[in-house]
């Protein structure tokens, strides 16, 4: 059932224009040789009728051939001259085959390169000066074959056909226009949602694809330049089979010597990889560096393609950007001018990711310097800043990778710490106070400040706030044991 419903719709009338052309040159090419059969086979030999006949169903079966297929092959052409050759020297008057001949050519003009089509027409010529020949020989043909008229019509065969594969040419740039925009707005309406840049350069890969299956001939390879080659990392359009995991021989343009746009390069190597010798050109790519798309096309780079292809890269050049200029906006956002320490919204947004799993266990540690306003107010501010910096470089170096260090504002900092517990977050507590009480260099000689820290380990049941609170205490109990040191919160 679902297969006869599928070739139902293969022959339903198509909604895109190049197909739905397709579909009624088709059409008009079969009813042209049903009308034309009951007529040619009249009156003829009965063997003779029968032949004409089976010639003439076989033109029709490379005809659906070639519709089902969306392909015109080499040697369909072949038997499609073939058979126009057995109908001319089965008809008669064989110039009835004029009938069949002419509704092929505009069916066939719709498929393949403008060359080929030329060949198909050449081909249909042939055979039938070779059914000419043989018309004599058939039994019941009798007299003239009024050969010179069919003759006659071959330069209007090949006008019809030049004709046919205008308006087709036209028809098929149309589409692939189409398909080139589509694939444009779609690129560009996906990069409106990406997250990173993975999802970027995939975007943009798959609207190559589209680009490349949307302009016949196209080829495309995404390359990185090495000392030994160019190591290929994805290729779209046309090309032979797969290519070598590194291109020898093409010679790119200087990075920075060039901008964005294409630059033509020789793609000797490329030319017995493609279908065809073509020109080239190489495209620098946004995001890898030393990255460049080679773009090509036989016999000529392609006027619609690699401006296609260019569209592609800048779009995704501009979203990387967005996308790098978002995270570094939202990176300082997040950030402590002074000190370059995460700060209270990072650390508060970190402290209630961690809180949010009730069974997961952290501490909080909070650290006071104690006498920094003396330091400010005895030296400067700029002193006080300078030393803020180098209080904030100690707690880096002093905490494990994983841990959170953040200055909260003035010279309170704090560190969350993941997967410790007990005694071991009390030594990096204390670890902290020792390298904080270390001699800091300022405009106006070396000063000395100590530090009050307080922790707190969050309980069953506890959210963020309440360790937080828990850990401020803390902090101030050891203030206020004569400060310089580390106090644990005990319920």
């Amino acid at each position: 059932m679902a297969a006869g419903a599928d070739r139902l719709r293969r022959w339903a009338r198509p909604v895109e224009l190049v197909e739905r052309t397709r579909w009624l040159f088709c059409l008009i090419a079969l009813l042209s040789a049903a009308l034309l059969v009951p007529t040619a086979v009249r009156g003829a030999e009965p063997v003779t009728a029968l032949l004409a006949t089976a010639a003439t169903a076989l033109l029709l079966l490379v005809w659906v051939h070639r519709y089902v297929t969306r392909r015109a092959v080499l040697a369909a052409d072949l038997a499609e001259a073939a058979l126009v050759g057995a109908a001319v020297a089965l008809t008669a008057p064989p110039t009835m085959v004029l009938g069949l001949a002419f509704p092929g050519l505009w069916f066939r003009a719709v498929y393949g390169t403008s060359r080929r089509a030329l060949l198909h027409c050449t081909l249909v010529v042939a055979g039938m000066v070779g059914g000419l020949s043989l018309w004599h020989l058939v039994p019941g043909h009798d007299g003239s074959s009024r050969g010179t008229e069919l003759l006659g019509c071959v330069p209007l065969l090949f006008v019809t056909m030049a004709g046919a594969r205008h308006l087709a040419s036209a028809l098929l740039a149309r589409e692939q226009g189409q398909l080139r925009s589509t694939a444009l707005t779609e690129l560009g309406r996906g990069l409106l949602s990406a997250a990173d840049r993975e999802e970027v350069v995939e975007r943009a890969l798959r609207a190559a694809v589209a680009v490349c299956g949307a302009t016949p001939g196209l080829a495309s390879v995404l390359v990185v330049a090495e000392p030994g080659g160019a190591r290929t990392l994805h290729t779209a359009g046309a090309w032979r089979g797969p290519l070598p995991e590194v291109l020898t021989g093409v010679h790119l343009p200087v990075r920075g010597a060039v901008d964005d746009r294409p630059v033509r390069v020789d793609g000797g190597p490329l030319d017995a990889l493609a279908d065809r010798p073509g020109e080239w050109v190489a495209v620098t790519h946004p995001a890898l560096e030393h990255g460049w798309l080679l773009v090509g096309a036989p016999d000529r780079v392609a006027a619609e393609g690699v401006p296609a292809l260019h569209s592609v890269l800048t779009q995704s050049s501009l979203a990387l950007r967005n996308l790098d200029a978002h995270r570094a906006l939202a990176e300082r956002a997040r950030t402590d001018d002074l000190t370059g320490l995460a700060n209270r919204a990072a650390f508060t947004e970190a402290l209630e990711r961690a809180a949010a799993d009730p069974a997961a266990r952290f501490s909080v540690a909070f650290v006071d310097l104690d006498d920094f306003k003396v330091v400010n107010d005895g030296h400067g501010h700029a002193a006080g800043d300078e030393l803020l910096r180098c209080v904030a470089q100690r707690l880096r170096l002093a905490v494990r990778e994983g841990d959170l260090c953040a200055r909260l504002g003035g010279d309170e900092f704090a560190v969350l710490v993941r997967g410790l517990a007990g005694a071991a977050v009390t030594d990096l507590a204390g670890r902290l106070v020792e390298a904080l009480c270390e001699p800091v260099p300022v405009p106006g000689g070396p000063v000395r400040v100590g530090a009050s820290v307080g922790v707190a380990h969050r309980g069953p049941g506890e959210d963020a706030e309440q360790v937080v609170q828990h850990a401020d205490v803390a902090m101030y109990a050891a203030k206020a044991a004569g400060k310089n040191r580390v106090r644990v919160f005990t319920p």
